[in-house]
């Protein structure tokens, strides 16, 4: 329940401010709703303006029936005849409500102390004096279990001794009451000690009640002010969920690579310093080398060491990342030493999203987005056999998940160690070698034509693009200088988005994904035929090396899909949003509408 007053006192009229193109509101409305914690979500209010604004956007709104002094009193009117266990009150004004503190408030009714408890609500760690000072901050001290002692806008404790150090806790608007509890309050009246403060909770101090505070450190903006309102247009621009920072980057680069042909036949000594007894090395290995014993018995595998055989006939998976994760900690009391990804770009992501997930507690479709892994990953090291991807330098490993096709994008994604060795990508099927070599080349093009474009990414980019061309449209390359040179454009070209980004074709390839489980590269292919529009030079240069090398794109794809496919495979596109942004700028949703990706879909 989310108790919506129009004529706040402190800023009239706040809730229905424009907050990134959309009401403060609308926008604390669908924070609670997206965080998928609740059987229901409503927006209580005494505004029709409030009402219709809510309904128009699709959400639920009731309207009070009568004046309330405070939210909580408006919320027990809505809920007095509704069957419910539990009723969480999540302010209007809080438009970056999270859900991992929603979860911590509502932790605590299975905590061993649950029978005590009548509410429960969220605090936050604060350090600014400015803000301990400030009335519009409500502050809160507790015992030694995290009950609450009492609640005051001005600074509790007050630091009379200034040699003892404290920790102060800013109140933040979140409760879950037990029904009962919320009925409770509804029927007591307001005391003196409310009455002064203005703080509603403390009706329940006052009467005996218990509240269990839990600690959450998820950082907002309370819209209190317009200057608050201000700050918080800015923080939702910056850190909206599947934004990136592109102006300063502090990114990690492969700390170690060995390049050259042969180099391969360095694995056993690479690995060596890096050998925990008792712990293996789980090496992942394409299952095109399953019969080829000649390559295999150069891997040259010791005790206890473990060689999977990966099929890459489909895009890695979500839950192929656990199923491996599970099996290995199944098999072994020790966490690995390191995990060995051998092939194209689906072992890799494998090889690095398994890395992570043996560390990180929990599926990898959890960290699907952007710097949400927290703990280093095992060692790992990537070993590419089909050059074009820039899957092995790239800070993503890409996975397909129950929701949405993106991946893990983090600081400890990338390989503690690569070996490029141009001989192993000899014998490479001819289609698959133009299909990820062309993902490198639009790697390329996506980051140079984008507006995250800095002389960082640029200079990587057209060193990878000229290659590219090279390569795929000129005639003076052996075999030989061919592969050497196109392992150096599949690392440029990932190095490329390491301060950039791709763009249309990659967004819209992930949609194909999803849906129809169309391998990547070949995604790319089909997409990028179609995107004059956007990139009419390289279009028609991509069109030539199509040409040149008699590679048959697949055509007709999406002719056959049901709405419901369709539908999916437009959400999964338009959720990537940093491509977008970078293909198209800021206004990117004015120019890629659903209609707009139809169109193009309906053209494959």
């Amino acid at each position: 329940m989310i108790p919506a007053r129009y004529g706040a006192s402190r800023f009239p009229g706040k809730l229905m401010q424009d907050l990134a193109g959309k009401p403060v509101i609308v926008r604390t409305y669908e924070a609670a709703k997206a965080t998928n914690l609740f059987d229901e979500v409503y927006v209580v209010t005494d505004s029709e303006v409030i009402f219709q604004e809510i309904e128009a956007n699709g959400g639920k709104a009731i309207m009070s029936q009568k004046e309330h002094d405070c939210g909580s009193d408006r919320i027990a009117e809505a809920v007095e005849n509704m069957d419910i266990d539990i009723v969480v009150n999540v302010q209007g004004d809080e438009p970056f409500t999270s859900r991992e503190g929603l979860e911590k408030v509502l932790a605590v009714f299975n905590e061993p102390d649950a029978d005590k408890i009548d509410l429960a609500s969220l605090m936050t760690e604060i350090h600014d004096w400015k803000e301990i000072n400030d009335p519009n901050t409500v502050k809160v001290i507790v015992d030694k279990d995290n009950f609450a002692l009492y609640f005051s806008r001005s600074p509790i404790p007050y630091p009379r001794d200034k040699n003892v150090e404290i920790q102060y806790y800013k109140h933040k608007g979140i409760y879950a009451f037990r029904k009962q509890a919320i009925m409770d309050f509804y029927r007591l009246p307001m005391r003196s000690l409310e009455a002064v403060e203005k703080i509603e909770c403390i009706r329940y101090l006052e009467y005996g009640k218990n509240i269990k505070m839990a600690v959450s450190n998820t950082t907002g903006v309370e819209i209190d002010t317009p200057e608050d309102l201000v700050r918080a247009n800015k923080l939702l621009k910056e850190s909206k969920p599947d934004a990136v920072n592109n102006k300063f980057r502090n990114f990690p680069m492969v700390p170690k690579v060995v390049f050259g042909e042969g180099c391969f036949d360095q694995l056993t000594s690479i690995l060596s310093s890096h050998k925990k007894e008792k712990a293996p090395f789980i090496f992942l290995v394409d299952d095109v080398f399953e019969k080829n014993t000649e390559f295999l018995d150069r891997i040259n595998l010791r005790f206890n060491d473990k060689l999977i055989f990966i099929s890459a006939e489909e895009e890695p998976k979500t839950s192929q990342v656990d199923d491996l994760v599970k099996d290995i900690k199944a098999e072994f009391t020790y966490a690995p030493s390191g995990i060995i990804g051998i092939g194209g770009g689906t072992v890799m992501d494998l090889a690095k999203a398994v890395s992570i997930m043996l560390i990180n507690k929990g599926s990898a479709a959890d960290y699907q987005g952007w710097d949400l892994v927290k703990q280093k990953a095992v060692y790992h090291v990537g070993i590419p056999t089909i050059s074009g991807t820039g899957a092995e330098v790239s800070r993503t490993t890409v996975l397909t998940g129950p929701v949405r096709k993106l991946g893990i994008n983090s600081d400890f994604t990338p390989f503690d160690q690569v070996i490029l060795d141009p001989d192993l990508t000899i014998g490479v099927p001819k289609n698959q070698w133009f299909y990820t070599g062309m993902d490198c080349f639009i790697h390329c093009v996506e980051s140079l034509n984008g507006t995250f474009l800095n002389a960082f990414s640029q200079s990587y980019g057209e060193k990878a693009y000229d290659l590219c061309l090279e390569i795929f449209l000129g005639d003076s390359l052996s075999e030989e200088e061919s592969r050497a040179k196109l392992m150096m454009a599949s690392w440029h070209g990932g190095m490329s988005i390491a301060y950039s980004q791709v763009g249309v074709a990659h967004a819209m390839s992930y949609g194909l994904g999803y849906v129809l489980g169309t391998k990547h590269g070949v995604g790319n292919c089909i997409v990028f035929q179609h995107l004059e529009e956007f990139y009419p030079k390289d279009v028609a240069l991509f069109k030539k090396m199509v040409e040149k090398h008699n590679i048959e794109i697949p055509q007709g794809i999406c002719k056959n899909l049901s709405r419901e496919q369709m539908e999916t495979m437009i959400t999964v596109a338009l959720g990537m949003v940093p491509l977008w942004e970078n293909a198209l700028g800021s206004n990117w949703e004015a120019i890629i509408t659903p209609e707009k990706l139809k169109e193009l879909y309906l053209r494959m």
